[in-house]
């Protein structure tokens, strides 16, 4: 039989060898990979930590033998009993903590103490919770583990510790081992593909080339005319159902190639009036369809805003049934206390106290108002307000918070900006944007405010470099009474409140952020112009 590469590669047995072949191998190489990839990790993990096991074996020993340090040679003794050259943990030492200072003293080491290098500052590492470990180069040219372990004081955690153990493994031997592994599985790896590739070869050819070579061989006898062509049923699968169906289908051609002449007009000429009927239809389907997407956005619109507006009425009267109530008490409360001011016996301590509790009633009495404020839908009282003065007397209110937080805030924006605006309403929305970027970033960032002239109007980004906002909550963020702050730091209403804010001035407000990133709110004020020269 002569082999004709182009042909086979046309074939199905052809992609579907090389297919699975291909993928067999990516994932066999890919395994391979891991295997000795997370070796090394298990062995780096596993030297690791009998490093640290080691250090704590000899903080152990010292704090059951030794913890003054009154006899030298027991920690020697207990050093060479776990380092030295020939082992895995080939050096230790032992720091002692200088007086009460932050510094230490070399007591004693495993290796040779002249060539061991050490400072006093080494003592910042006894205030350490956990052992610090990390991958360093060592003195036998190799790589290998130095691990800082605190003596903790016998006396208890509260006291500080006593001194430091520095311990190092050698990862020499253990490099071996990894790359006498490594070198196996690569000369194993091309023998297990070849495998691979072999038992894919003779799978296929069983049970798809050959049943596939006996259907496709009976339809070409078929097109030639032999109508008595059948393919040979030799598998209950798939294929063999294939095989079932075509030898039924020649079958049935068999016996209907009489009626096929006439009905062919018969066809054709139905063929032709569902056409035109089925072309109507879906005209007509198709303007139905754009006219319900229409209305289903309309509508979906008209929702979202009955939503947030009924959220925005439902707060507005949980707050005014609030401030009903709170109001009324304290309205007593500051009548009986101007009464109580009135009188003449009073001493001066007692004035003091009286003038505390008002000043207190005050200022619920202003968090009440301005709870109220924050429903109610915002009234405009347009005005010409110099958009860089605005910012800067917003800046000195946030300086304490920014500085508290440490935050950096600049602004980029063009001199002399006018904006037609109720300059009430542009301090609540720039306050409510800076808080929510502050709470974003718990330590520390930087808040970046761009201003641009967008046609005739302006068009601003507010930047932070805080956590983000995920995907998922971004849909989200400007319905009333949704928060994700913790509890009792957030009422839900900020966003709402800004996005009402701008929309009362013409503009439209979006939020982009990506989680780890930062946030950047950009929104726009038509109809405000720069300051004539």
């Amino acid at each position: 039989m002569k082999i004709q590469p182009l042909k086979w590669l046309r074939s199905l047995h052809a992609k579907l060898f090389l297919l699975m072949a291909l993928v067999t191998s990516v994932l066999t190489v890919a395994v391979a990979y891991n295997i000795t990839r997370n070796s090394r990790r298990e062995m780096e993990a596993y030297t690791k930590n009998l490093t640290i096991e080691a250090a704590r074996t000899i903080e152990t020993e010292i704090l059951e033998r030794d913890p003054k340090f009154q006899d030298k040679r027991k920690v020697e003794e207990m050093l060479e009993s776990i380092a030295g050259e020939d082992r895995s943990i080939f050096q230790m030492d032992v720091f002692q903590r200088i007086d009460k200072t932050e510094k230490v003293d070399l007591l004693v080491s495993s290796g040779v103490e002249s060539e061991i290098q050490w400072t006093p500052d080494l003592g910042k590492f006894m205030t350490l919770k956990v052992p610090s470990a990390e991958l360093v180069d060592l003195s036998t040219g190799t790589k290998g583990w130095k691990v800082y372990l605190p003596i903790q004081n016998p006396k208890g955690d509260k006291h500080p510790a006593i001194g430091l153990i520095r311990a190092y493994c050698n990862l020499e031997r253990w490099e071996i081992v990894w790359a006498n592994n490594q070198s196996r599985t690569l000369k194993t790896l091309p023998w297990v593909i070849l495998g691979e590739f072999i038992l894919l070869w003779v799978i296929l050819g069983i049970f798809v080339n050959d049943p596939l070579r006996n259907i496709t061989e009976a339809m070409e006898r078929l097109e030639q005319g032999e109508a008595s062509a059948r393919a040979s049923v030799g598998h209950t699968d798939e294929l063999g159902s294939i095989a079932n169906r075509f030898n039924l289908m020649a079958s049935q051609l068999q016996r209907a190639s009489s009626e096929r002449e006439s009905f062919i007009e018969e066809i054709r000429g139905l063929n032709a009036n569902l056409h035109n009927r089925i072309d109507a239809a879906l005209a007509d389907l198709q303007t139905k369809n754009a006219e319900l997407e229409s209305l289903v956005e309309r509508n979906s619109l008209l929702r979202e805003e009955l939503s947030q507006q009924e959220r925005l009425a439902v707060a507005g009267q949980l707050t005014a049934t609030f401030a009903h109530e709170v109001g009324t008490p304290l309205n007593l409360v500051n009548s009986h206390l101007q009464l109580l001011e009135g009188q003449d016996d009073l001493t001066d301590k007692t004035r003091d106290r009286l003038g505390v509790i008002r000043s207190q009633i005050q200022r619920v009495g202003e968090i009440v108002r301005r709870l109220l404020d924050m429903t109610r839908r915002p009234q405009l009282k347009q005005e010409s307000v110099s958009f860089n003065d605005l910012v800067d007397g917003l800046q000195q209110l946030w300086l304490p918070t920014l500085t508290a937080h440490g935050v950096d805030f600049d602004v980029d924006s063009p001199k002399d900006v006018l904006v037609s605006a109720d300059r009430k309403q542009m301090e609540q929305l720039f306050i409510n944007l800076v808080n929510n970027a502050v709470d974003a970033m718990p330590e520390g960032g930087h808040i970046h405010l761009r201003v641009s002239q967008a046609g005739d109007g302006w068009s601003m980004e507010l930047r932070d470099t805080g956590h983000g906002i995920p995907p998922e909550v971004l849909p989200k963020v400007f319905k009333p009474m949704f928060t994700t702050k913790p509890e009792g730091k957030g009422t839900g209403l900020g966003l709402s409140i800004c996005r009402e804010i701008v929309r009362t001035h013409g503009g439209e407000i979006r939020i982009e952020s990506e989680v780890g990133q930062g946030t950047t709110v950009i929104f726009s004020l038509p109809g405000m112009a720069r300051a004539a020269a």
